[in-house]
């Protein structure tokens, strides 16, 4: 019996032990050029200057005046709370609704108008 708690009594000391010995240090030492923290800085203006400018929308048409202008009309009886609006790019007519900052928004409402307008996508945009 005292053998059988001897052992891990043993056992117990000598990882006890072994713990503090080769236990590291918790002083953490980081040595680094000033150049980064500015880099960093311009790294961080650029990419707000270029996600300010973005957006993403969804496209519902792309084609001839009627058909747009009719798309247009569904879309804003059917959603009166997404913005829609009808542009031209030489030859066609696009009809694209919402404005979205999140690409997840924009997929979440997608969903909801794919099943009016089959053929919507996302389309990411820059002003």
């Amino acid at each position: 019996m005292k053998n059988f708690i001897c052992k891990p009594l043993i056992l117990l000391t000598f990882l006890i032990s072994f713990n503090f010995i080769y236990s590291q240090e918790e002083k953490l030492n980081i040595k680094q050029d000033s150049r980064i923290d500015s880099l960093l800085k311009k790294k961080i203006e650029l990419d707000r200057e270029r996600f300010r400018d973005s957006y993403f929308t969804l496209q519902l048409y792309y084609g001839d005046l009627n058909l747009a202008e009719e798309i247009l009309e569904q879309c804003k009886e059917k959603f009166p709370h997404i913005i829609v609006e009808l542009s031209f790019e030489t030859p066609n007519y696009k009809v694209q609704a919402g404005r979205f900052r999140e690409k997840l928004n924009g997929l979440k409402t997608l969903d909801t108008l794919k099943y009016f307008f089959p053929s919507a996508f996302l389309l990411s945009r820059k002003d």
